[in-house]
């Protein structure tokens, strides 16, 4: 039997340059582990507000050692000069804590999809990427609601974009398609769980 996965890869591929496509995706990818959770909590980074981008987090605790992590955030304005990050991302990061879920160190694995629109030093890029990686991370019981987690972590991201200078043409087709190692995540964030 012959598998068509060149077929599957880009049918999936298109389904992620379309937003709605990409969030329904995630959304199916994760439903089964949204019915065995016990705990869970909201959450917010800060180093996020600090490049004005709004962003939340929930956190699923699926079994005694393992919670499933599910972010978003966007930015949809320029608020410094010269520089912009209009963007859409949802990242969701399945974790597997060494102590109890929500308390201490944990080993994450996380994939990331990012709709972006980006100009820096007068160059514009325009396009989409889609990743994965691996995160650590240490979670401070503050109380009994709220807890302070310090995260980061590294991984590759495929990066499909429409890149010019600033005031030329707009590109009609991607023209800076590449793979590249990134920090996937970094974050300082504050959660108040919930039950």
């Amino acid at each position: 039997m012959k598998i068509y996965s060149k077929g599957f890869f880009l049918s999936l591929v298109s389904s992620l340059r379309n937003k709605r496509g990409a969030i329904l995706i995630l959304i199916i990818s994760f439903i089964p582990l949204f019915g065995y959770s016990q705990k869970i909590a909201v959450k917010t980074n800060a180093l996020e507000w600090a490049t004005v981008s709004p962003n939340i987090s929930a956190e699923f605790v699926v079994s005694p050692t393992m919670s499933l992590d599910l972010s978003a955030s966007f930015n949809e304005w320029t608020p410094y000069k010269n520089a912009k990050f209009d963007h859409l991302r949802i990242q969701p990061e399945l974790r597997y804590w060494f102590q109890r879920p929500m308390a201490q160190h944990f080993l994450g694995f996380t994939l990331l999809y990012i709709d972006y629109d980006m100009m820096y030093k007068g160059v514009c890029h325009d396009g989409q990427a889609i990743g994965g990686g691996f995160t650590y991370g240490y979670d401070f019981v503050l109380s009994k609601r709220w807890n302070l987690e310090l995260t980061a972590g590294i991984g590759a991201i495929y990066r499909f974009e429409r890149k010019y200078n600033e005031g030329a043409t707009y590109p009609s087709k991607n023209n800076a398609n590449s793979w590249g190692v990134i920090p996937i995540k970094l974050g300082v964030t504050v959660s108040y769980v919930i039950f």
